[in-house]
């Protein structure tokens, strides 16, 4: 069930949020050029929907991104690490194309995760789909 689309200024949609029926997860489904705004404002919204959800884990998929969000690394960690903490973030399943360029993005915010909650990175939706259910059990 889609619950949410952001749109860009010019209304370009960047971000879809959705709860797949029966899945315990929001799917966030990312698309065209990750802007530093973009990034902020759509990382927000997704994990405050998880939180009215009351879901823990999150399907993170850039497979529709062109170009690297490393720029927003910084935001990320200082902004967005403790909001996903607050908000009860548990499990974060990052699903991207193997030879994009926000694979290496995706690394460096694994990197600043650490161990503040659980991150898989994964190529294939259904692994990553996978994934999250064995996380729940």
């Amino acid at each position: 069930m889609l619950l949410e689309e952001l749109r860009s200024p010019t209304g370009k949609t960047y971000l879809s949020i959705h709860r797949p029926d029966r899945d315990l997860w929001l799917y966030a489904d990312w698309t065209g050029y990750p802007t530093a705004a973009n990034v902020s404002a759509g990382a927000l919204a997704y994990l405050d929907r998880m939180k009215q959800e009351k879901l823990t884990s999150v399907l993170n998929d850039n497979r529709h991104l062109v170009g690297r969000w490393d720029s927003s690394l910084d935001w990320l960690q200082r902004v967005w690490l403790p909001h996903a903490a607050a908000c009860g973030l548990r499990h974060w399943a990052h699903l991207d194309n193997p030879d994009a360029m926000s694979v290496e993005s995706a690394n460096g915010l694994r990197k600043l995760i650490g161990n503040q909650f659980e991150v898989e990175l994964f190529t294939d939706q259904a692994a990553a789909e996978s994934w999250l259910r064995a996380s729940r059990r």
